[in-house]
């Protein structure tokens, strides 16, 4: 167990694209890690050994959905560190399809991974949390709070998360843990990768006020801040380049 008092974080999602973003960004600031992700691979480890130049970094992997996996994470960041101070269910991905084309099976799944994980996380990690007043930062999406076509699924379930964050922000204050959410827009990640040029033109040209696409580290450092800042908690930043507040 690590004596100093060194901060750390734990983020699922956290070897790619927006989780990957944020490891850095709070690596950068010498936060220690633990980082989930499905799966191991060459580039996870070229993200382990870029992080573990600058920080301490603990790897786990597995099913994010999973009740126990938030019992194995916690306690694999206790166990190294004795501590969490930030935490971070970052892990998801997209769910197409509309109610009627969407199968039983991919709802339920949506709800496992976007919704279910995040809350057990937090029971998992809670007691941790109230020993230093940790933050949460739930990761939702602009699809959360506007309509979209034929992604059903991801939009009710990144819409539950803002809500979650208020929730419990409100029951959590009084043990000094804060808990935001971060609403990206259009990010140039794998996420976004399949998008036609067509559709490309269409936002840029005729969707996002400040015509570019957002980055990782655009998220990362608004990410920060709302783990950060000692006195925002309960709060929704939507980080999507103007987009969902424009009118025409």
């Amino acid at each position: 167990m690590a004596t100093d008092e060194r901060q750390v974080a734990v983020i699922t999602g956290g070897t790619r694209g927006i989780g990957a973003a944020i490891a850095r960004a709070l690596a950068a600031r010498g936060v220690d890690l633990v980082l989930f992700g499905r799966h191991r691979d060459a580039e996870v480890d070229a993200l382990l050994a870029e992080l573990g130049t600058v920080t301490t970094v603990v790897f786990e992997s597995g099913d994010a959905g999973d009740p126990a996996t938030a019992e194995r994470l916690v306690a694999a960041a206790l166990a190294k560190f004795g501590r969490i101070d930030y935490l971070v269910p970052a892990a998801g991905g997209a769910v197409p399809g509309t109610a009627l084309s969407i199968s039983l099976d991919a709802w339920d799944e949506a709800f496992r991974v976007h919704v279910h994980a995040p809350f057990h996380l937090f029971r998992a990690a809670h007691a941790a949390l109230a020993a230093r007043g940790g933050a949460m930062l739930l990761v939702s999406s602009v699809a959360g709070l506007r309509g979209c076509p034929g992604t059903v699924a991801y939009q009710t379930v990144k819409g539950a998360l803002p809500q979650m964050g208020r929730a419990l922000a409100r029951d959590h204050g009084h043990e000094n843990i804060r808990v935001n959410t971060i609403c990206p827009g259009i990010i140039e990640t794998r996420f976004h990768a399949a998008m036609t040029p067509e559709a490309r033109r269409n936002n840029l040209d005729n969707r996002i006020p400040l015509h570019r696409f957002g980055t990782s580290e655009d998220v990362a450092s608004a990410a920060v801040e709302l783990l950060t800042n000692p006195f925002i908690t309960g709060e929704t930043l939507v980080v999507d380049g103007g987009m969902s507040m424009r009118m025409v």
